[in-house]
């Protein structure tokens, strides 16, 4: 007999597979009746005092509803509803007649008045309590502060310095009880699936629940009422977003999704609240996220990993999934930071006070990023935003950035991101046409160029010949000898791998090309706009990196100076002292070996020496100490005595206008040429016989100014100076700088460079040196004034009083009633 088949509706299939149970484990069952017990539990002990109030209210309805019926003559332990009792009534009633019948109608109206009577008032009294008690628990929960711990602060002494605030308690929303089956059913899903989702306790904070609810109700009408709203929104913004990054720096892996909360915040309008942030706010948001990328980013650069194509372990893919997310958001906050510096760089942007602000805390921002991670992703991309942020019109964003490039240069080991900075600064140059400001210039006085040879090129030509001559004789070699010459090869080919020979001839390389792209950005200037305004940069660049330019440069770079210090009238003080620096320093290396009188640089250096006081310029008496250093010390063999001699006593002439560290500096100087030649002793004798013609200090050739006709007589006034360690040194000097002895220094100053004394005594930091002691303490004395009278007899009788009075032990306890002798 074949099965017949029945077609069942989908809604009754659906009704039939809901009523139908899974079977469950015997571990979920003990997990379900320990809940149902739990439960159970709670309800025998959850009785309040309203439960109590209406079983009493019960209780004492149903003992009248007894008295009654006792009144009546019937059982009164019977239990029997409202509607029983009243057919009971009307039984009772069908047995009487007349007056009893009368009196019991009467006797059941009443009992029916009172009874809705007396529910009455309990029902009030019970709604009364009830709002009472929930009024008084609203007061305490808004009395009710928490404490909160904040982030601590590490002080300037290395102390961790804790802080707590307290904010107002805000209960959470009951949620609505679910179902004993709904609830098994979820637990039982759960443990099938094993996983557990968990409410995180800062999501409150982070969608700013607080904020979203607020709304105001009262019109702000006053400034003050204006400004402590501000205050008050500016606070809690700060407490969110402390809340924010402490969870991101506790666990980023899972807490990424806050980041869109802080992004918010950077914005001028806030797309949740739809209001606009206060710029205080924004700039909060900024340095925070600034401050948790700086802690959170790895310090190696991140690849990309296509993990649908790939099978990866399970570590190895949460490691993946959370490199790509920190990615993701490290590079939507570089955007928004460069839409808030693009306002203030570009054309159309708009230019405000506020927007300017922003930005400088952006670009600040970013330096902090380049400094904290130089080979992180997207570093070439802040790199190449920075170097257009060089040349904006705004001084504090240039000094940000030019300090930024100079950390940079000297931290970086690797020298790529230096060497793509420099391109940068490069192409900036050349797309501006020299039209920059001076820090795209003076930034690249940061790079740490040491042991660079440029003419290494042709070294490498000259190796290559040779080599292929020993090629040539290799192949006419036997075949023994040609293995073993292999198998050597291969042996100083791995010893080369092992003491990293390949890395330091790649970084050789780079620091090269680096050297290469600097001195293209300086001969390009001088050569096609020497007029320019960052020609002292440029300059001062040359002066500090001469040491490795080709020697091929020397005699073009010699005359191009040359021509720029005789034909620009206009050129200042600075820029010719550094043409005269960067001329020596080339002559006192490798150009020895050209043949080149510098006599005329000389005529520039000895004019400009007196350029610099103890004013505004006193700081660039540095760059006279570095030309003295060439001039006076080493090339001191090559110079005349005259002229030696003229260079000692300007140098000493100009030391009389400087500050007490100048004057050091100087004193140094001439302490050390003293030591090196025997020469200068002629300026120590006073018979100025010894010498022909007289000295003329007017005039700019050293060579003729016959300075040997003069003594230092500078020396008398030093020795007189305020400052202790000046009066030693001029002394030193005056005695004939001897080594020991009287007039001779102490060991701790004799050894000091004039550079260390220059830096080492300098007071701009208004500090002393020597400090100077303090007074010692003492009790001032009083001196005894004479005593004037305009009228001699009354001198007389004074005398008289005080002859006449008895003398006593005690000075200060004389007292004389002058007023009653004289009556």
């Amino acid at each position: 007999m074949g099965t017949k088949k029945v077609k069942i509706s989908s809604v009754k299939r659906a009704a039939h597979l809901k009523s139908k149970k899974k079977p469950i484990s015997k571990q979920q069952q003990q997990k379900q009746k320990q809940k149902r017990d739990q439960l159970t539990s709670k309800r025998e002990q959850g009785q309040n005092i309203f439960s109590q109030k209406a079983r009493k209210r019960d209780n004492l309805a149903q003992r009248k509803k007894h008295n009654k019926l006792a009144s009546l003559g019937l059982d009164p332990l019977e239990e029997d509803n409202e509607d029983g009792d009243d057919e009971m009534l009307d039984n009772v009633a069908d047995m009487l007649d007349g007056d009893d019948l009368a009196l019991l109608q009467a006797n059941k109206r009443k009992r029916k008045a009172k009874t809705a009577g007396e529910e009455d008032p309990d029902q009030g009294q019970s709604v009364g309590l009830e709002k009472a008690y929930a009024s008084d628990t609203k007061k305490e929960q808004e009395a009710l502060k928490i404490k909160l711990d904040l982030l601590p602060i590490k002080s300037r002494d290395g102390q961790i310095i804790t802080r707590t605030t307290e904010v107002d308690y805000l209960p959470k929303p009951k949620q609505k009880k679910k179902n004993e089956d709904e609830e098994q059913e979820e637990d039982s899903d759960d443990d099938e699936d094993g996983d557990t989702e968990f409410e995180d306790s800062d999501d409150d904070v982070v969608n700013d629940v607080e904020g979203a609810a607020a709304v105001p109700v009262q019109k702000l009408i006053s400034t003050t009422d204006l400004l402590i709203a501000r205050q008050q929104e500016i606070e809690r913004q700060k407490y969110r977003i402390g809340i924010i990054c402490s969870g991101l720096l506790e666990k980023p892996e899972d807490k990424m999704r806050n980041f869109h909360a802080l992004y918010e915040l950077m914005d001028e309008i806030n797309p949740a609240t739809r209001q606009a942030n206060l710029m205080s706010v924004r700039k909060l948001a900024i340095i925070s996220v600034t401050e948790i990328f700086k802690d959170i980013l790895p310090e190696y650069r991140v690849g990309q990993v296509d993990t649908k194509m790939q099978t990866l372990r399970k570590a190895t893919l949460d490691r993946v999934t959370f490199e790509n997310a920190l990615l993701q958001q490290f590079k939507k906050f570089l955007q928004k930071l460069e839409q808030i510096t693009a306002q203030v760089n570009r054309r159309g942007g708009l230019r405000t006070p506020q927007t300017v602000k922003l930005a400088t805390v952006a670009v600040q921002c970013m330096c902090d990023l380049l400094v904290a991670h130089p080979y992180f992703n997207y570093v070439q991309n802040i790199a190449q935003l920075l170097v257009y942020m060089l040349n904006c019109n705004y001084q504090e964003m240039r000094t940000a950035v030019n300090q930024c490039f100079r950390t940079v240069f000297s931290n970086d080991k690797r020298l790529e991101i230096t060497l793509f900075i420099v391109r940068r600064i490069n192409h900036l140059i050349k797309t501006k046409q020299n039209n920059v400001h001076v820090e795209c210039i003076t930034c690249l006085m940061g790079l740490k160029i040491k042991g660079v040879n440029l003419d290494a090129e042709k070294e490498n030509e000259l190796k290559q010949k040779k080599l292929e001559s020993h090629r040539q004789r290799l192949l006419s070699l036997s075949k023994k000898e040609r293995k073993r010459r292999k198998k050597l090869t291969e042996v100083n080919r791995e010893l080369e791998e092992t003491r990293a020979e390949e890395n330091k001839q790649a970084k050789h390389q780079k620091l090269t090309e680096i050297i290469k792209m600097v001195f293209t950005i300086y001969f390009r200037v001088l050569k096609n706009d020497p007029t320019s305004r960052v020609l002292s940069a440029i300059l001062e660049g040359l002066a500090e990196f001469a040491h490795v330019i080709n020697l091929d440069f020397f005699s073009d770079l010699i005359d191009v100076l040359n021509r720029i210090l005789e034909d620009q009238e206009e050129l200042g003080y600075r820029e010719r002292l550094h043409c005269v620096q960067t001329i020596f320093v080339i002559l006192s290396g490798q150009g020895e070996v050209l043949n080149i009188d510098p006599i005329r640089f000389y005529q520039h250096f000895y004019r400009n020496m007196l350029a610099v006081q103890a004013g505004k310029n006193h700081d660039d008496f540095t760059i006279i100490l570095k030309t003295l250093d060439e001039v006076l010390v080493k090339r001191r063999r090559n110079m005349s005595q005259q002229r030696l001699m003229a260079f000692v006593k300007r140098l000493l002439i100009g030391s009389l206008h400087l500050l007490h560290n100048g004057t050091l500096a100087t004193l140094g100087t001439i302490k050390q040429t003293f030591q090196l030649t025997s020469v200068l002793d002629n300026l120590l004798d006073t018979d100025t016989s010894i010498g022909s013609g007289r000295y003329d200090p007017e005039l700019d050739d050293p060579e003729y100014c016959n300075a040997a006709s003069t003594t230092l007589y500078e020396l008398t006034l030093l020795a007189r100076h305020y400052h202790p360690t000046v009066r030693r040194m001029a002394v030193h000097i005056a005695n004939g700088v001897p080594a020991s002895g009287e007039g001779a220094l102490p060991t701790e100053i004799g050894k000091l460079t004039s550079h260390e004394l220059f830096t080492q005594y300098d007071s701009t930091q208004m500090a002393f040196n020597p400090t100077i002691p303090l007074p010692k303490a003492g009790q001032p004395k009083l001196k005894k004034g004479k005593q004037l009278y305009v009228r001699s007899d009354f001198k007389q009788e004074c005398g008289k009083l005080l002859r006449g009075t008895p003398q006593t032990k005690d000075k200060h306890s004389l007292q004389i009633d002058f007023l009653s002798a004289l009556q």
